[in-house]
């Protein structure tokens, strides 16, 4: 990724643009889903639970609460 980062954005763009054709085409994506990975397979190659446990080590997640609406 580090030696070709333009080409690997380029074969990304490639397949971006097949997308949306299918979904101008068909409505939807679901004839392009054999073309996707799983989000087991997605998460098993950017190592994303790593990056969880990176990210706990390095700050806390927070979710606000509510804002009260203004009348």
């Amino acid at each position: 990724m580090v030696i070709w980062p333009v080409t690997s954005l380029r074969v990304a763009a490639k397949a971006q643009e097949k997308l949306y054709a299918a979904i101008k085409k068909d409505g939807g994506t679901h004839n392009c889903v054999e073309q996707m990975l799983t989000r087991k397979d997605l998460y098993a190659t950017i190592d994303y639970d790593g990056f969880e446990a990176l990210d706990s080590t390095i700050v806390k997640t927070i979710v606000p609460e509510a804002i009260p609406q203004r009348a």
